[in-house]
This record gives C-alpha cells, structure tokens and sequence, in this order.
C-alpha cells in the first residue's frame, strides 16, 4: 500500500528588513524569508516528483503562518 500526497518543502533563513503585521496572530515583526517547492511525495514526507518551481516565502515569527510577498 502506497500513500502519496504533496507538501511544501522550504529551505533559508535570512530575516526581512521591513516590519510586516500578521493577519493571524497580529503580531507585527521582521518575518522569516524562505524559499521553497512543492513536491508530490511518499507517505507524506519523502520527496518524489518537484511540482513546482522555487517559490519565495515570508512566515511569521511567532506563529509560522506563511505568506506570499507581493511584488
């Protein structure tokens, strides 16, 4: 029995020189930048296939909700 699914894999750690709020927690600090890909993977944690390109990332600090910069 095979389980396959996708998960974001991310990688970095450098910090945002801008304040930004979170619409989760409302906390307002430097996020975490990070870069990352999609895969289709294997029991939910070993990565197979990339589906997707890089993509860039911010996350909150205090409660690791990602968001997508805006251009």
């Amino acid at each position: 029995m095979l389980i396959i699914g996708t998960h974001f894999f991310s990688w970095g750690s450098d910090r945002t020189t801008d304040l930004f709020h979170c619409g989760e927690c409302g906390a307002s600090s430097t996020f975490i930048v990070k870069k990352g890909m999609r895969f289709i993977t294997l029991f939910f944690f070993i990565p197979l296939i990339p589906i997707s390109g890089v993509k860039e990332m911010v996350q909150c600090p205090n409660c690791s909700t990602r968001y997508q910069p805006q251009d």
